[in-house]
């Protein structure tokens, strides 16, 4: 789905199911969402996600801007609200954190135990949630990587304990938070600790946030090394699955691959890879080592996303491509078509398809085929 969310959607009061999650929705969240007060339990996923008797408003991988409207704070038949990977800009509403209340003191739930706001363009500081907040494993708080200011309210740091070593809730990194140094998750980056600066940094946590990548190591992207086969095959097969949720499975018929045993960590994806004709395996090998190209690059995104179709014939876009075969050729014209590169140069405009692919190449390549 693309365009904005119609306004009109508030006057649906009587709506108790609502799934607009990894869609392509601009613009503003229409405040009449907050009137939706009966989307409450029922099968699916988003809003019809049952968990603990109630359900989520998951409007999260959008393209959403703007600001949250504190009207949604209303929904207090929700276990929690979702607006993560969008574009959403301002502070968080009071409103929004305050129905972030989880248990009361007996174990009932008493608000929303869920609640992921990370991976927008949120600024201010974080408001204090509801005072009977208390700590449970089931409640979930996820702010990272925005560009939040100020101290950990009082509240969570007692909820949560004044130090975080080792745990992942509430998830804080990448934000401008102050505290004791001893905070390990008050880490200005997102993810991984040596992306400061790249041009490619949002890409990569993008990717990271998609669970398309765990790094190379703790906190480590290794962006400058070069793409391998057995990589790449594996990055597509999760990007694939993360764009079309229910069209990858975890198994597929075995294409007869020489060099690919049972046991390598990569061995669905190639077979999927291979089998979708997404990467070429000429004679049964798939060679898992070999370097990927550019040119490689384009054939395989144009082969693994549907939306990013190559031009029925070569157009000469790129002044550096005449010896490439004309399928190589068409996958370079068409994902700069579909505006996931630009090539390498301009004036005269090439692609350098002989070039290898380094890991936060990769990350953009990736990040633009799955939002475009």
């Amino acid at each position: 789905l693309t365009g904005p969310i119609p306004p009109g959607i508030g006057n649906l009061t009587n709506l108790t199911h609502l799934v607009l999650s990894r869609n392509r929705l601009t613009g503003p969240i229409p405040p009449g969402i907050g009137n939706l007060t009966n989307l409450r339990s029922g099968g699916g996923g988003g809003v019809g996600l049952t968990w603990l008797g109630a359900s989520f408003l998951d409007l999260s991988r959008n393209r959403l801007t703007g600001p949250i409207p504190p009207e949604i704070g209303n929904l207090t038949n929700l276990a929690g609200l979702d607006l993560s990977l969008n574009r959403l800009t301002g502070p968080i509403p009071p409103e929004i954190m305050g129905a972030y209340s989880g248990y009361d003191s007996s174990g009932v739930r008493s608000g929303w135990v869920y609640l992921k706001l990370g991976f927008n363009r949120l600024t201010g500081a974080i408001p204090e949630p509801a005072a009977g907040l208390v700590m449970s494993k089931s409640i979930t708080l996820d702010l990272r990587c925005n560009e939040l200011t100020g101290p950990i309210p009082e509240k969570l740091r007692k909820v949560y304990g004044d130090i975080y070593q080792g745990s992942l809730t509430p998830r804080l990194r990448g934000n401008m938070l102050t505290g004791p140094a001893h905070y390990r998750l008050l880490k200005p980056t997102c993810f991984f600790n040596d992306i400061g600066g790249s041009v490619h940094e949002a890409n990569i946590n993008l990717i990271a946030a998609w669970h398309i990548t765990t790094g190379c190591e703790t906190d480590m992207f290794c962006p400058s090394k070069t793409v391998n086969r057995a990589q790449m095959a594996a990055f597509l097969h999760r990007a694939v699955a993360t764009l079309y949720s229910d069209g990858v499975g975890e198994w597929f018929p075995d294409p007869g691959l020489s060099d690919v045993n049972d046991s390598a960590w990569y061995r669905n994806a190639a077979q999927w890879a291979v089998g979708e004709g997404v990467i070429r395996a000429p004679g049964g090998v798939f060679d898992p080592g070999g370097a990927v190209t550019r040119a490689d690059m384009a054939e395989m995104l144009a082969a693994a996303f549907a939306h990013l179709s190559a031009p029925d014939r070569a157009e000469g876009v790129f002044t550096d491509t005449a010896g490439l075969t004309d399928a190589a050729v068409r996958a370079a014209e068409g994902i700069a078509a579909a505006g996931v590169t630009a090539g390498c140069a301009d004036a005269p405009r090439r692609y350098c398809p002989a070039e290898t692919v380094t890991r936060a190449q990769m990350a953009s390549f990736l990040a633009r085929a799955v939002s475009r």
